[in-house]
């Protein structure tokens, strides 16, 4: 029988349990209200000193914001917070940072990136005076902060050079310099690869030693297991579950974020078609920017992988076939027809749908509502004489995001006060708007809770099984062993091997992605 979620304050309260040091950090019936919403409901759990607390939830169970609230970044509505023993009385940033020892390491890295790495590390306690401050210092003291933590950067290399994991290194590198005591990370591995992720769990591996506390986030409950020595979860703003992570499960923890079991992701089926049918989208010799002579056929009801290394070039081929980045050389067949003069607006009119992977950049229209976003594509089809039927139109809208199981008070809401899940679903129903024969997807997933990715899987695999051919790019290897038929592996802006999904491993895919495998003759 599985452990069921305990109050360990309450446990270490008791006079039967063993001597507890006391709490890093303590939450105390804190609560956050943003007009009628309550974002938070009297949450209280506590964060053991010097281990790793992972805190899980979906998208919109208030995760966000009470790491605004640790971070300084908003004042709670009622409730308090203290840490170390010290009740926090100013929700600050400098204030949590200086006086209480509270640094967050967000998505969005904040970093100077025309400055050196020096300068991004040692911002705000440069040495030397105040206005004046010494670079030969600079670097002497960051290049003894980074061998300290087993970093080997260049202190006067730009951070506009490194790529985006060292960037998070250095951010995490800032917060050392400034005292922290208490680490908060906001899903640090949504956009690394599985070696960068891995950069990034040694230097964790190396803070804790040192006796940092840290708070971690993220959706992934492989990387949550691997690290956490315990584990608290929000659901629907409220906290309704605390274990040691040794004393529970990745399935107990997901039922209790969703609050409903929700079972193994498992594998696809490969329907017969995916032999026998003819191909809707026929590649040949396909070339652009960081990729070349790219071959292959997608058939309806199939979904194909593009596995890769970020620099393979897997993204820039999407892009390609959609028209949003010219081709240098190569064919496109699709449904039927030839399509070498590509272009957004053309493949709209060809019924090629592309659900890029960067969400808020790409995908997103900002300033619009719910219903506008999921109806974009679709303006033409409802207007007559150039005036919009409104009543159609947004009744559409509201059917397609039925069908995803989009969570939103009125369609009309802005689509940004969504979690990140229904935006993403949001934007997947614009594009099956326009009934696609064929689906480009990239990142399906990325910065989407476990609820809300398994509502996505099933309506692809519904999608797939009507009929709709899908071709899926995806940095997430057991999200691709768990979608698609076949993967094709790209390296080095080519396609290695393609194989089957059923017979397939990461670490097979992995080694062709790298090139430590050759593909089989």
């Amino acid at each position: 029988m599985s452990a069921a979620p305990r109050d360990l304050a309450a446990e270490a309260a008791t006079p039967s349990a063993p001597a507890v040091p006391a709490p890093a950090v303590s939450v105390r019936g804190l609560s956050r209200s943003f007009g009628p919403v309550r974002a938070l409901r009297d949450v209280s759990f506590d964060v053991p000193a010097g281990e790793i607390t992972a805190l899980l939830g979906e998208n919109g169970a208030g995760k966000s914001t009470l790491l605004k609230i640790l971070a300084g970044l908003q004042p709670p509505s009622d409730g308090g917070v203290s840490v170390f023993g010290e009740e926090v009385t100013s929700f600050e940033p400098s204030t949590m940072l200086g006086r209480h020892g509270v640094a967050i390491v967000p998505q969005e890295l904040s970093l100077l990136p025309d400055r050196s790495v020096a300068e991004n590390v040692l911002s705000g306690v440069e040495p030397g005076s105040r206005w004046f401050p010494s670079r030969r210092r600079m670097a002497e003291r960051t290049a003894e902060l980074l061998a300290g933590l087993d970093l080997d950067l260049d202190p006067n290399a730009s951070v506009r050079t490194l790529d985006l994991a060292t960037q998070q290194l250095i951010v995490v590198a800032r917060s050392v310099a400034r005292g922290c005591r208490v680490l908060i990370l906001d899903e640090p591995t949504a956009m690394l690869t599985p070696a960068e992720a891995d950069r990034l769990f040694a230097l964790m591996d190396k803070l804790k030693a040192a006796g940092t506390t840290m708070l971690y986030v993220s959706h992934r409950m492989p990387e949550v297991f691997r690290l956490a020595d315990h584990i608290q979860v929000l659901r629907d703003g409220t906290h309704v579950a605390s274990w040691r992570s040794a004393d529970t499960t990745p399935e107990q923890a997901v039922a209790a974020m969703v609050g409903r079991e929700l079972g193994q992701f498992t594998r696809r089926e490969p329907a017969p078609a995916h032999t026998t049918a003819e191909p809707v989208l026929k590649v040949r010799e396909l070339s652009g920017r960081r990729h070349t002579g790219i071959s292959f056929d997608l058939r309806p009801g199939e979904i194909l992988g593009v596995a890769g290394l970020p620099d393979s070039g897997r993204v820039e081929l999407l892009h390609n076939l959609f028209g949003g980045q010219r081709g240098t050389g190569g064919s496109v067949e699709l449904l039927g027809r030839a399509y070498d003069r590509r272009n957004p607006i053309a493949s709209v009119e060809r019924r090629l749908a592309f659900v890029p992977g960067e969400r808020r950049a790409q995908g997103l229209l900002t300033t619009m509502s719910v219903g506008e976003n999921v109806g974009a594509l679709t303006t033409k089809t409802f207007s007559r004489l150039g005036l919009l039927r409104r009543g159609a139109f947004d009744a559409a809208a509201a059917e397609q995001a039925g069908r995803l199981k989009v969570k939103t008070a009125t369609m009309g809401q802005p689509i940004t006060s969504l979690s990140g899940g229904n935006q993403q679903k949001a934007v997947l129903g614009r594009w099956l708007a326009i009934d696609p024969g064929v689906l480009i997807l990239d990142e399906p997933t990325r910065g989407v809770d476990i609820g809300a990715k398994a509502e996505i899987y099933a309506r692809l695999f519904a999608l797939a099984e009507e009929g709709l051919a899908i071709l899926c790019s995806s940095s997430d290897l057991p999200e691709l062993l768990t979608l698609t038929d076949r993967i094709a592996v790209m390296s080095e802006g080519r396609v290695v091997d393609t194989v089957d999904t059923a017979t397939a491993t990461e670490e097979s895919v992995m080694a062709l992605a790298t090139g430590t495998k050759r593909a089989a003759a």
